[in-house]
């Protein structure tokens, strides 16, 4: 019998037509039937991390967010790239889900990344910042493969059906990785079929 894994996905674009967030509903459509993918809602939202609000008056949308990543069993964050790196908005969410520090709800919590950009390099900066932030919080990062979507407008068909049969394959290996190191981390039988 295979158990339900729960992955919740990061968008690092709150923007309406966002190539990230198209490829994170692309990867739920690809996802085994045993793998539920929720892309979260509402980041832009959050207010900036505050040491402030943290220890005196916590918003219930952070405790919402911390307990709804805590009872997942892995994080898949799609990003842009803005200005070589990854966006404002995936920091601020990684932020408050690293507090407090060292104890936050991403600290051993398995986690791939991927990210879809216009130009011909996908989000090869954006990604390689992030793995050293991810290192930071003391996520269990999936290393291989490493997926950039360049010219994302040219890979998604209707109903946010992924065209590319190489990218396609890499993005299920990718998902994969984190099915398997998720039941490494969580040492229960999670395997995707």
């Amino acid at each position: 019998m295979t158990k339900q894994v729960r992955i919740v996905a990061i968008s690092g674009s709150s923007r309406v037509g966002s190539t990230n967030t198209q490829l994170l509903r692309s990867i739920a459509k690809m996802a085994p039937k045993n793998v539920d993918i929720e892309i979260l809602s509402g980041l832009e939202k959050l207010p900036f991390y505050s040491e402030d609000l943290e220890s005196h008056n916590l918003p219930t949308e952070i405790v919402a967010l911390r307990e709804k990543v805590s009872a997942a069993d892995a994080v898949l964050i799609a990003t842009p790239e803005y200005n070589y790196s990854y966006t404002g908005l995936v920091k601020n969410t990684i932020d408050w889900l690293s507090r407090p520090y060292a104890k936050g709800v991403l600290a051993g919590k398995p986690v791939a990344i991927t990210g879809a950009s216009l130009g011909a390099f996908g989000t090869v900066r954006a990604q390689a910042h992030l793995r050293q932030v991810l290192h930071g919080t003391n996520s269990k990062v999936v290393n291989r493969p490493e997926v950039y979507v360049g010219s994302a407008h040219e890979k998604f068909g209707e109903d946010d059906n992924f065209l590319d049969a190489s990218g396609r394959a890499m993005l299920l290996e990718l998902l994969d990785n984190l099915i398997d190191l998720a039941a490494d981390v969580n040492g229960s039988e999670m395997l995707a079929s």
